[in-house]
């Protein structure tokens, strides 16, 4: 998923509530980028930092720029991931809202942080198993091998 994707999931996920969207669209890459760190601490024990060849932050290209390097609007963590990413992103943004909206939000919040659990659980990216092969996230289903 692009950052573009990825801000059209969190959309869905709130259901695209018009009356919020100038409240937190400014914000919503910068929250997109908070996952995508957390992520990228637990999966390569790294941190997202501006200017990183490894691991540089998502932004979109602007429509006079060419995309000169893919990897900037698209994380660099396997793709079953990025939903999740969405996930604390939709956290986010009702964590803030009235009540009803914060308890909407919980369910993404835990699945969030149940996927970086396992993952850690796993190894993250140098997990490895007790013959030396690489793990297979047991505990994910439908994860192509």
């Amino acid at each position: 998923m692009t950052l573009s994707e990825i801000k059209e999931h969190v959309m869905f996920q709130t259901n695209n509530d018009a009356e919020d969207v100038g409240d937190f669209l400014p914000a919503l890459t910068d929250y997109i980028n908070e996952a995508y760190d957390r992520l990228v601490v637990v999966w390569a024990k790294a941190h997202v930092i501006p200017g990183s060849d490894d691991w540089p932050p998502l932004r979109e290209y602007e429509e006079s720029e060419t995309p000169s390097d893919p990897r900037v609007d698209t994380p660099r963590t396997p793709e079953w991931t990025h939903r999740y990413m969405a996930d604390w992103a939709t956290w986010l943004v009702y964590r803030n809202g009235n009540p009803q909206k914060q308890q909407r939000g919980y369910a993404y919040r835990e699945s969030f942080l149940g996927m970086l659990a396992k993952i850690a659980d796993e190894g993250g990216m140098d997990g490895l198993n007790e013959d030396g092969s690489q793990k297979q996230y047991k505990f994910f289903i439908n994860i192509p091998r």
